[in-house]
């Protein structure tokens, strides 16, 4: 019962402490006036996607169903094969964008990793409500 919790534990320890971080940072203003609308919303999907996998595998081990079952681990595996193919072009694009425009890359790896975050959500939900992923 304790794996069960302990994702939903650090997801919810990891939002506090970025929307911390934001909520300090508020002065300064990198992509304009929405940037924090933009972090947060960004957040709060990803928040979202962890509730998702928590709330199925309470529901699993509440039937008396395994947590993973081989379609779940079949379907994470896809997805993040996919996110990590992608996640390569992503950082070709973001390392040309972080050149032509001259700004720090540290705000860049930032957005690399979000994206990166977002890509693996992204094919989770397609392969999840796709259901047959063996095409």
């Amino acid at each position: 019962m304790k794996k069960i919790y302990l994702p939903l534990f650090i997801l919810t320890m990891a939002v506090i402490i970025v929307g911390i971080i934001i909520f300090q940072k508020s002065g300064v203003d990198t992509f304009g006036k929405n940037a924090e609308l933009i972090h947060v919303g960004i957040i709060v999907i990803l928040f979202s996607f962890g509730i998702f996998l928590a709330i199925r595998r309470i529901k699993n081990t509440k039937y008396g169903l395994p947590a993973e079952d081989e379609l779940s681990k079949k379907i994470e595996q896809k997805a993040a094969s996919k996110s990590f193919f992608i996640s390569l072009f992503l950082w070709l694009i973001i390392s040309y964008i972080q050149n032509e425009s001259g700004r720090e890359a540290e705000m860049f790896f930032g957005y690399g990793i979000i994206g990166m975050a977002l890509l693996f959500a992204g094919f989770y939900f397609y392969y999840y409500f796709k259901g047959n992923i063996d095409e």
